[in-house]
């Protein structure tokens, strides 16, 4: 499994319509992001940034997001939220994968202990 972080700055004029659109997503885009391969998302909001989790069941995010991106809905879905990014491009913003480019520097641990 990949676990990844974006960071992605949204135009201030377009925070509410970004939060609501994600409160209550389309159906067909939750189906298109699993279809995917993508197995869990959390997103956060801090002043104008997005602060996108999610996890890639295969460990390919590459694979998994060329999939999502040849859906017709995640094409919709770009041209609806893309214009309220800042920045160029459609997806603007520095992906992480937490394993490679981030270094943990503390882990509780699945059985309490930190290691």
């Amino acid at each position: 499994m990949e676990r990844l972080l974006m960071v992605i700055k949204v135009k201030p004029e377009m925070r509410n319509a970004y939060i609501a659109i994600h409160q209550n997503p389309w159906p067909e885009m939750l189906k298109a992001i699993r279809d995917a391969g993508f197995i869990n998302e959390l997103i956060w909001y801090f002043e104008d940034q997005s602060i996108i989790y999610f996890e890639c069941e295969d460990g390919d995010y590459e694979a998994a997001n060329e999939r999502l991106r040849a859906t017709e809905v995640c094409k919709k879905w770009d041209l609806t939220v893309g214009a309220w990014f800042a920045g160029e491009g459609v997806m603007p913003g520095k992906i992480f994968e937490l394993n490679r480019d981030l270094a943990t520097s503390f882990s509780l641990g699945a059985d309490g202990d930190a290691p």
